[in-house]
């Protein structure tokens, strides 16, 4: 769903400003307090900047020498989940076909720009451009369908380190019943936390 014209264009200076869904503050918080210096932390489907600046956030005040990344196509995940809608549709138009320009807007007014590594890529051709168990946390948040989901568990899941975190937004089985499929398919021993999220901990040794 696009907000309204005027709440596009309220100036933003926060994460909370930015247009988006995102309910997964505290397992951000986790994260930062569960992971050491050094970490990396890729959010796979970052919209128009809304966790992901929130996420820039909670490291900063953490203290903590932790790498940012958000992934995301900029080109909207079309129609899907059961309610078959697109709810970028509003946001890819605006941009003449990407929101990308309207990312790094929100990434700059938000403070976070020397923070957060932003990687314009479908999601699995952007997994391979890290190594195998390179990633301490990823989360995945991009397309919802099934085969999407797969591709993406598929894609992320070499490069998380043991020990680390693969989680993904959207755990719910009468909106996104392709999320809870993939997941129960790829990862069956993924646990649900948080707000309807997933969290899977990869294996040490």
């Amino acid at each position: 769903m696009s907000p309204p014209a005027g709440e596009r264009a309220a100036p933003i200076s926060h994460w909370s400003h930015i247009h988006g869904w995102f309910g997964w503050r505290d397992l951000q918080e986790e994260a930062v307090a569960t992971f050491p210096d050094g970490s990396t932390f890729v959010e796979v489907g970052s919209y128009l900047g809304r966790s992901l600046c929130s996420l820039a956030e909670v490291v900063s005040e953490s203290g903590r020498n932790v790498t940012v990344v958000g992934v995301d196509y900029c080109r909207g995940s079309g129609r899907e989940g059961t309610a078959d809608k697109d709810s970028h549709a509003a946001a890819v138009a605006d941009g003449g076909g990407t929101f990308a320009g309207q990312l790094h807007r929100n990434v700059i007014a938000c403070g976070v720009a020397d923070q957060v590594h932003l990687v314009v890529s479908p999601s699995p051709a952007a997994a391979a451009l890290f190594a195998d168990g390179s990633l301490t946390w990823v989360h995945l948040d991009a397309r919802h369908e099934y085969d999407s989901v797969v591709a993406d568990i598929d894609g992320w899941l070499p490069k998380v380190a043991p020990g680390g975190w693969l989680t993904g937004d959207d755990y719910d089985e009468q909106w996104w019943p392709g999320v809870v499929a993939a997941v129960r398919d790829r990862v069956p021993d993924a646990q649900e936390c948080s707000t309807r999220q997933w969290r899977w901990v990869k294996p040490v040794g």
